[in-house]
């Protein structure tokens, strides 16, 4: 056998190796030539200015134009080719058909202006593409459009007329109270489309180029169906008075009640034809205090009045007037309770108070507010005669004299007050006069019926006073100086005695029982004249008396003695009452008479008015 040997690559020829070479270069220098062609081609495009070739917008051709020729031809031909044209319109199920004119359309050509110029702008390595593609196939620009102001107008009108020609849209179920009925007005069924769908399928249909019409479709539409419970919620009202609103004065007007049943509305309104009217029976409540009869009855009747002398200082006048005016206009709801203490708040300096005499002890001393005792006194006179409601009442420590024994009313802030209460079924309110020295207080309300209030009086019992006399020692000889005026003391029952119409006594009930201390006379007399009142030197007297020297006096402050004392008081004595008192009450004046100013032949002058308006020092002297 013959031995196989390893074969030998054999080497390529020169030529060949050669050639391969060759071809790479080639393919390279292609490459090469190519991608600096096509990066040319991009340089070219950016730098051109102008649209690229087969460019076209809404059929208007801009290939190859600078911007601004671009602007011109799209203003003069884009614009018209739309405004020029018409939409045909046509129902569906129907032969009618409308118009629709391009004049209603607003062109965007500024946006087509920056489209149609921008593809030859943008990503410096797509430009070239974008030629080739535009050389190609064309670029066609999409033309915005809208609707000027007037031209949507113009179309919704249409469209409306449209819908109203198909019978209109649907007209819901309404409701509406007739008297003692609720009415349900039933709706019908409507045909309509949806707007802002069909005013965009207008829009479509002029940037395309069919010539068909525009098929509107439309749906029939039922009306809703009734919410009855919500109808009842919006129905139903609670009855309701009116009422005077105390912070605007304003009348809040009464309300109607008004109801239905739910279920009974419901099957009513089941099988009800549309179109047809559905009653309901409503229950009617009408308010026992209508907006119209309140207008009429507020504030119409002086339920009652009183009126008082005011004397003393002009500093007392002026707290009686103060005290008088806050309390003016004052209204009370029915049911509210004045409070005279609420009203008037405290009476200091810084609210115009002045000082005027003011129990203290027993002793009459100036006090801010001296005086303020004589309005609530009044307004207590007032509401008694009024028949009105007395929640809180005090009398004073000694009788007053400007309203009758059992009529006055002491207050002092922070202790005592006085109160009554609206007990009526209307509003109240309080009147208040201050003139040439006289108060009247009238109570405003509305009367329900023909009974009238007269206050009386009767005395239980009477305590005299006398007189005592004290020693002054910078008294001249030969004169006196009255320090304290005298009161009679008693204990009194007011009674409220109400008349009807025809003067007939309807009642006579005990009002209050009032205690009046007694006060005596003190008398200031000299030294001197000391033994003639019975004085001895352990009082002050002088029992040797020298020849005095000519003095002078105040006449304002002194009374020249004219004659030795008799043993009894200077004053007329007082009459002791009876040891059993009447059994009728004594009548005071009418309510609207004032109550007498003048006390009795036998008896002083009471110190009028004079309340206390500082802390008492004990229990029993808390009455002002």
């Amino acid at each position: 056998m013959e031995e196989k040997k390893s074969g030998k690559r054999l080497a390529k020829p020169d030529g060949e190796a050669k050639k391969g070479r060759r071809g790479l270069l080639a393919a390279g220098i292609l490459v090469a030539v190519l991608v600096a062609g096509y990066l040319g081609l991009c340089t070219w495009v950016g730098a051109s200015g102008t649209t690229l070739p087969g460019t076209t917008a809404g059929g208007v051709e801009l290939g190859g134009l600078t911007r601004d020729q671009v602007e011109r031809r799209l203003d003069e031909e884009l614009k018209q080719s739309y405004t020029g044209k018409e939409i045909t319109l046509q129902v569906d199920g129907t032969s009618q058909s409308y118009t629709v004119s391009g004049s209603v359309l607003d062109v965007d050509t500024s946006a087509v202006t920056d489209a149609a110029c921008g593809l030859s702008q943008g990503n410096f390595f797509s430009r070239g593409w974008r030629l080739i593609q535009s050389l190609l196939g064309g670029n066609d620009i999409e033309v915005p459009l809208s609707y000027t102001q007037e031209g949507e107008s113009q179309v919704d009108a249409l469209l409306t007329q449209i819908e109203s020609e198909l019978g209109g849209g649907v007209q819901e179920t309404t409701w509406e109270v007739q008297g003692d009925q609720l009415v349900f007005h039933m709706g019908t069924p409507g045909r309509a489309f949806d707007l802002s769908n069909t005013k965009a399928d207008i829009l479509e249909a002029f940037a395309g180029e069919s010539q068909e019409p525009l098929v509107l479709s439309t749906v029939t539409t039922d009306p809703a169906d009734v919410d009855v419970e919500a109808v009842h919620d919006q129905v139903y009202a609670e009855v309701q008075n009116a009422a005077l609103d105390k912070e605007t004065f304003e009348i809040t007007p009464s309300v109607t009640g008004l109801d239905f049943q739910v279920a009974d509305a419901q099957a009513a309104l089941k099988d009800a034809d549309w179109g047809s009217d559905v009653s309901v029976a409503l229950t009617v409540t009408e308010p026992t205090v209508s907006t119209e009869s309140l207008k009429e009855l507020l504030f119409r009747d002086v339920l009652g009045e009183a009126s008082s002398s005011v004397s003393g200082s002009s500093n007392r006048k002026s707290n009686v007037k103060l005290s008088a005016s806050v309390c003016d206009g004052i209204i009370l709801l029915p049911g509210e309770v004045f409070s005279y203490n609420n009203t008037t708040g405290s009476r200091t300096a810084d609210k115009g108070y002045l000082p005027a005499p003011s129990y203290v002890g027993g002793k009459s001393t100036d006090e801010v507010g001296g005086g303020i005792c004589q309005t609530s006194s009044t307004i207590y006179y007032a509401a008694l005669n009024s028949n009105l409601k007395i929640v809180e009442r005090h009398n004073h420590m000694f009788a007053v004299g400007y309203v009758p024994d059992g009529m006055d009313a002491t207050v002092w802030y922070g202790a005592s007050d006085f109160r009554f209460e609206n007990d009526t079924d209307y509003p109240i309110k309080i009147v208040t006069e201050y003139k040439n020295s006289r108060l009247t207080v009238q109570i405003y309300g509305t009367k329900t019926d023909d009974l009238y209030v007269k206050m009386t009086n009767k005395e239980l019992s009477s305590t005299a006073w006398s007189t005592e006399y004290k020693v002054d020692p910078s008294l001249p000889a030969g004169t006196t100086k009255t320090e304290q005026t005298p009161y009679r003391g008693r204990v009194v029952e007011a009674y409220r005695n109400v008349y009807d119409g025809n003067g007939n006594l309807v009642s006579s009930t005990l009002e209050s029982k009032s205690t009046y201390k007694m006060r005596n006379q003190i008398i200031l007399v000299s030294p001197y004249d000391a033994a003639q009142y019975g004085l001895t030197e352990a009082d002050g007297a002088i029992i040797t008396t020298p020849s005095p020297s000519p003095t002078t006096t105040t006449p304002a402050e002194t009374t020249p003695a004219t004659a030795a004392p008799s043993a009894t008081p200077v004053l007329p004595a007082e009459p002791q009452p009876s040891a059993t008192p009447s059994a009728a009450p004594s009548e005071t004046p009418a309510p609207s008479a004032a109550p007498s100013e003048t006390p009795a032949a036998s008896e002083t002058t009471p110190d009028i008015g004079i309340p206390l308006t500082t802390a008492p020092q004990n229990t029993e002297e808390a009455q002002a």
